[in-house]
């Protein structure tokens, strides 16, 4: 029992890949012996940076600022999609070109006209997809542009970091961007094992700071009718159409803003998971690892968030008949609801133990981040578990009937900060 709830917790996902992470690590540190003849390295030069926006007034200098540390201006490209506000004039006093278009065509639209406007695939040999609040580390392209020395890689995958500026939030936008932290953490993690060269089985190359090979891009569907969003369904064509492999290392790495509130949090979280069923629906399962590690994720989720669900919500629904009968055999009534209150029992019993298992990799994390924060945050991350859960249910049957029209709902921004530290590796206040 408690082995299997542990397993449920931690998920299948994070056992297997984790085994397989530690093979690819103790792989990776033996000594390589010496190539005889390297390839080219890739240079900055060769990279195209493209910043899709909508309305990013208050964070598109600082991103293009972290961009023009590793490029030319003339290497990196804006998008502003169907944009009323200052954004566009931002990128052009920053001298970098600009792309308006009006009305929006969504993200993966921005991105689809960008690379056909802009020539891309002519002029460069790598594309860079930005989002407009992210910050771009220092080495970002000093790391990840080797990974391209593979001929079969295609694509490298960011490393995303949440920005952490405790004195800008509230209360509760430390406790979602904590927990955010903590997400990564363990995704990220999943996909060292999923994106070494033996597997190549990654169901995501997040849009917020992520590479492509050029040579790819005329042969995949940036822009099909009706997704909400771009990068699960770019990654699905890498592995869809064969294209090559998905790189990823965590110190190519850059610094996202995250959702501060509740209600931005949701709705992206609602987004997130609408855009990957739309994408698992266009695309459906093959014959091939990728469609069984896919298999696995899905049925995880799927069992996962519905038992998360069906768990809190009986402790939630049990609560008033226990208080009942506690009151009633204080008056000396006579109830029969020993049944409930035992079922309350148990199931609060087995809450606390999921509670205190997941609470395992909140500590896994502090300690690898050297953020002990987290340890106190950590306490209510089951309670987000729960949001993310019925994010995923509500959201499977929706990408049946759901299509995008194109329109971008972007979070609240915080106006961006000359500097972050947890964009630099070990520094974690």
């Amino acid at each position: 029992m408690e082995w299997a709830l542990i397993v449920a917790v931690f998920g299948v996902n994070l056992v297997l890949w984790t085994l397989v992470g530690g093979l690819r690590l103790t792989s990776e540190r033996r000594p390589q012996p010496p190539c005889a003849d390297p390839p080219r390295t890739l240079r900055p030069s060769d990279v195209a940076v493209l910043i899709p926006a909508h309305n990013e007034e208050p964070v598109i200098a600082a991103t293009i600022q972290s961009a023009l540390r590793l490029v030319q201006p003339q290497n990196v490209h804006v998008v502003a999609d169907g944009c009323d506000d200052a954004t566009a004039q931002i990128a052009r006093a920053n001298g970098v070109n600009v792309l308006e278009i009006s009305p929006g065509r969504g993200k993966a639209g921005g991105i689809e006209a960008a690379v056909e406007h802009f020539d891309i695939p002519t002029r460069f040999a790598v594309l860079l997809i930005l989002d407009a609040d992210t910050k771009l580390d220092d080495h970002y392209l000093e790391r990840g542009l080797p990974l391209f020395d593979r001929p079969e890689v295609v694509a490298v995958a960011g490393y995303a970091r949440a920005g952490w500026h405790p004195q800008e939030l509230t209360p509760v936008g430390r406790f979602l961007i904590a927990y955010r932290t903590r997400l990564y953490a363990v995704m990220q993690w999943l996909k060292y094992g999923q994106t070494w060269r033996w597997t190549n089985v990654t169901a995501i190359v997040p849009g917020f700071a992520s590479m492509y090979r050029t040579t790819v891009l005329n042969e995949m569907d940036l822009n099909p009718p009706g997704l909400v969003i771009e990068d699960f369904n770019m990654t699905f064509e890498i592995h869809h159409r064969r294209l090559g492999k998905i790189a990823f290392q965590p110190d190519v790495h850059a610094t996202t803003q995250d959702p501060d509130n509740v209600r931005d949090y949701y709705r992206q979280v609602l987004r997130w998971y609408l855009g990957f069923w739309q994408t698992l629906r266009r695309h459906g399962f093959w014959l091939s690892g990728f469609s069984a590690a896919l298999a696995l994720f899905v049925t995880e989720v799927v069992v996962a968030s519905l038992g998360l669900v069906l768990l809190i919500g009986a402790v939630v629904l049990l609560t008033p008949i226990v208080l009942i009968n506690t009151l009633a055999q204080a008056l000396g009534l006579a109830l029969d609801l020993g049944g409930f209150v035992e079922a309350f029992v148990v199931l609060s019993m087995i809450l606390v133990l999921a509670a205190g298992v997941d609470y395992v990799l909140t500590l896994l994390t502090a300690v690898a981040y050297r953020r002990p924060v987290l340890l106190r945050y950590g306490l209510g991350f089951l309670i987000l578990r729960f949001v993310d859960a019925t994010a995923a249910l509500r959201t499977m049957p929706q990408a049946w009937r759901a299509r995008s029209d194109g329109r971008w709902i972007s979070p609240t921004r915080r106006p961006s900060t000359d500097s972050d530290p947890a964009a630099i590796p070990g520094r974690h206040p």
